[in-house]
Parts: C-alpha cells; sequence; structure tokens
C-alpha cells in the first residue's frame, strides 16, 4: 500500500535525507545510516506522542462541549402534554380545549340556528422548586357575535402547594362556590350549566381576581375561602370593597370506608357587592340553559363607571349541595338563595331588598358501566375514563345518559323588570327540563346532544316575537388535554 508523503511526517524527513546520503563519498554510510535510524525513532516517538496529545485534546474538548451535568427531561402524555425533570424540581404542563357547537332554536325568530365554537383555549403550568405552580390560559373563541376578536384571559395565577391543608392562590381563578361552578366545563353533566349556576343573576362572571386559600385538610374534607373583587373576568376593582366566601364539603362515603360510592353534602356563602364593570353592566340578567336568549333583566342597580360608589348593590349569597353515586348511577342537587339590598339609580325608587331563589336537581347513568366515584376528587367530578376506548374494532367508548330540572325564581323583582318595548319584554320566573346523552370515544374525546325546554312564568319577547317557552338542541363536538 502507498503512502503518501503528504501525510506522514516520517516519509517526507526521509526523502528530504535521501539525496544527502546518496551524494555521500569518502564516508562510512553504514554509520551514518545506523545514526540516522536511531534519529528517526526518536522523532517518530516524538511525533506518536505529540498526535496522542492532540487527539486527547480534542476528545475533552468535545465532552466538555456536549456533556449536561443537570438531571435528564422526560415527556410524556396524561391528561395534557408533560414535560419534568428526574428529581421532580420542575414541571411543564401544556393544556387546551375546543368545543364545537351546532345549536338551533324554536322559535327561530328568536335566535338563528348557528354552528359556534363555545370554547377555545390553550395554556400551561409551570411547577418550579416543587411548591410553586404558574398557570396561564387563554380563550381564542371570544363571543359568538363576533364582537369581540382577541384572546381572553382565563386562568392567570400563582399557587404555593407545599401544604395540601392550605394551599394559597393568588391572581384570576375560579372562585369555588357551589358544586357546578368548581367543575371544568370539560366534565360537567350537561352541555352548559343549570339556570342556577350559568352566568348571570347569581354569578356575574366565572373568574375573578384576588387571592384563596384550599385544601383537603383530611381525605374526605375539602375547604376553600376567599377574597376577590367581585367585578368579573379582566376587571380591577375600583371600588374598596370586596368579595370574601368559601365553601366546605365532605364525601361521607370515604369518610365511613364505602367502596364505589360518593355521598357528598355541602355548604357554600359569599358576601360583595355587584361591581359595574362586570359583564352584566350596571344590572343583573339571566339566560337560558342553551346560552341562547335573555329572559331576566334588571337595571341600574350597581352604579356607573363615572360613579362607582352610588347605587351599589350588596348582594349575599348561600348554597347548599349533595350528590349521590353508586357505581354507573348519580343524582345531584344544589340550592342557592341570593339576596340583593340596596337603591335603584333611577330618582325617586325606593330602597329594595330582595331575593332570588334557584336550584336544579340531575340524574345521570353511565350505560357503559364505569363508576362515578372514580371521577371524584376534592370535592368535584372530573374526568371519566371508558373502559374500553373507541377504535376500529368492537370497542365503543362510555355512554351516558342524563335528566335535569332546574328552576329560577326572582319573583321579588317582578316590579324592577327592563320596562317592555315593541322587541323585548322579560320575565322573573323560569324553569327548565333538559336531556341528554353523550358518547365518550376515550378520556379525552366526547360528543353530547342535549335537548333544553324552558317555560316562563309570563310570556318573554325577543326581536318582537313573544312565547311562553323557548325550546332549544345543542350538539357538541369536544376535545380537551
Amino acid at each position: 500500500m502507498h503512502v503518501s508523503s503528504k501525510h506522514n511526517p516520517l516519509a517526507m524527513l526521509f526523502a528530504m535525507l535521501f539525496p544527502i546520503l546518496a551524494c555521500a563519498e569518502g564516508t562510512d554510510a553504514e554509520t551514518r545510516i545506523r545514526e540516522l535510524e536511531k534519529q528517526l525513532q526518536v522523532i517518530s516517538q516524538e511525533l506518536t506522542a505529540m498526535q496522542q496529545q492532540m487527539a486527547n485534546a480534542k476528545e475533552d474538548k468535545v465532552n466538555e462541549k456536549g456533556k449536561s451535568q443537570g438531571n435528564p427531561v422526560y415527556g410524556g402524555f396524561k391528561d395534557g402534554l408533560v414535560f419534568e425533570d428526574g428529581s421532580g424540581d420542575w414541571k411543564m404542563q401544556f393544556n387546551g380545549r375546543v368545543q364545537l357547537d351546532y345549536k338551533s332554536f324554536d322559535p327561530d325568530e328568536w335566535k338563528d340556528d348557528t354552528f359556534s365554537i363555545r370554547r377555545a383555549r390553550l395554556g400551561g403550568a409551570f411547577t418550579f422548586l416543587k411548591d410553586f405552580t404558574v398557570r396561564v390560559e387563554g380563550e381564542y373563541a371570544s363571543t359568538n357575535d363576533g364582537s369581540k376578536g382577541t384572546t381572553a384571559l382565563t386562568f392567570g395565577y400563582l399557587d404555593y402547594t407545599r401544604w395540601k391543608g392550605a394551599k394559597i392562590r393568588a391572581g384570576q381563578f375560579k372562585p369555588f362556590f357551589g358544586f357546578e361552578r368548581p367543575q371544568s366545563s370539560n366534565f360537567i353533566d350537561f352541555t352548559e350549566p343549570s339556570l342556577a349556576t350559568n352566568n348571570g343573576s347569581i354569578f356575574t362572571s366565572t373568574y375573578d381576581r384576588g387571592v384563596m386559600v384550599y385544601g383537603d385538610p383530611l381525605p374526605w374534607l375539602n375547604y376553600n375561602v376567599y377574597a376577590v373583587n367581585g367585578t368579573g373576568q379582566n376587571n380591577d376593582d375600583l371600588r374598596d370593597s370586596k368579595d370574601f366566601g368559601g365553601r366546605i364539603d365532605a364525601n361521607f362515603a370515604a369518610l365511613v370506608g364505602i367502596n364505589n360510592a360518593v355521598i357528598h353534602v355541602g355548604a357554600s356563602a359569599s358576601d360583595g357587592s355587584i361591581g359595574f364593570s362586570t359583564a352584566t353592566g350596571n344590572g343583573i340578567t339571566q339566560g337560558t340553559e342553551s346560552n341562547g336568549n335573555t329572559f331576566f333583566s334588571v337595571t341600574n342597580i350597581s352604579g356607573t363607571t363615572a360613579l362607582p360608589s352610588r347605587f351599589s348593590s350588596d348582594r349575599s349569597r348561600f348554597g347548599l349541595e349533595a350528590a349521590l353515586a353508586y357505581g354507573p348511577v348519580k343524582f345531584q342537587t344544589e340550592y342557592i338563595n341570593a339576596n340583593f339590598e340596596g337603591r335603584h339609580a333611577v330618582a325617586g325608587s325606593p330602597h329594595f331588598d330582595n331575593d332570588i331563589d334557584v336550584w336544579y336537581a340531575n340524574l345521570n347513568w353511565l350505560v357503559t358501566g364505569e363508576s362515578y366515584a372514580n371521577a371524584y376528587k376534592s370535592g368535584v367530578f372530573g374526568r371519566i375514563k371508558p373502559k374500553n376506548n373507541f377504535d376500529a374494532k368492537d370497542n365503543w367508548g362510555a355512554f351516558e345518559l342524563g335528566v335535569r330540572y332546574s328552576k329560577f325564581d326572582a319573583s321579588d323583582f317582578k316590579a324592577m323588570l327592563t320596562a317592555p318595548t315593541a322587541n323585548t319584554a322579560f320575565t322573573s320566573e323560569a324553569d327548565a327540563w333538559t336531556g341528554g346523552a353523550k358518547w365518550l370515544l376515550n378520556p379525552n374525546a366526547r360528543i353530547l346532544l342535549n335537548y333544553i325546554h324552558t317555560e316562563f312564568d309570563t310570556p318573554v319577547r325577543v326581536n318582537g316575537k313573544e312565547s311562553e317557552d323557548e325550546d332549544a338542541m345543542v350538539m357538541r363536538a369536544q376535545y380537551d388535554f
């Protein structure tokens, strides 16, 4: 094999010395050759050592540059895309949801049949130093009428979770009041909450800003207490008054050791005022369960932006809740009383002290045999996991059927209803029946079909059309992670 002198230092040296050897006359050639061989051996050893040093230095540099001094990072999917290190010092989880609705209404003059995006959210939570969690989530669906196209903040808070029985949350979050409200919209029994807890007169907003202490001091006991602005989502307060509230609940099935069951009893209370900057403006309103038409409206009882301290109305709430679940059957009910006290902004109007009473009861059955107890934790029902996920074989996921009755009674406000016009007229009482079917393809994907019949105490007028009832059909395709 020929070795190029370009790449062999010994060959190059030999080529330089060869002419000298060939031209040497009168000298002892053999002696000189032996001396040169010794010199070449020494040079060869030195070159070999130099090459080894260079190779070692190069390897050390590569190792130093590419070596990680930290713990490995693991990724996976568990109700969200999760990344965490092996020590548990930090974790990052991404979450999102999309709910695609089709709605049909009767009377059709009240509201057009429509495809809509009810919710489209993306966010994440970052846990660091084991005890701290930051969560941020944005709502991209905005309003269904296209009046807003900007992203709205839903969650934006910091948690300190060192003590399981006394965790601390500060920022914008969902205050825990009642049974339906603390539940995620991903897991509620029907497409929307009942007349008792749907956004409106009792709860002017799902989210608020403040601080909350919550936890599970015992395996069967859960509680929370909070102080928030009371002005709703993405609003700071322009008054010193705050909403103070709390909730306590217990699962007696866990206390006495009844397996595969939930015996839930709880109570909630809050005291504060109606913030003028809430989504309901300077009054209180209520819409139907289909998230459709407004049938109740009282205005000018909570001040204005220019005069936030005038005509403010105090609001105190009290609620009772219960749920009984055994295996695939669940009964759930809730009652809330809200008292409003203040003075109407219209000149000469008397002081008022009025109540709104609301309640609902629903019965649900997991036809495929899953257990509701497996989805219950910290005072709420969460994700149901089918025994067999839907696939191309013979597995069809899980099926659920449900029926609900809800009642809204604001008869104390009958004399204060917003004045009727040629296009609108409101009522102070309503009740609704909802029938629902749910197909859970897997823990993260579901399809829902609800039929909602709402009856009004007196005829309601919308878009000039008057009716004593509303019928709505809602179909939803949903995926969350």
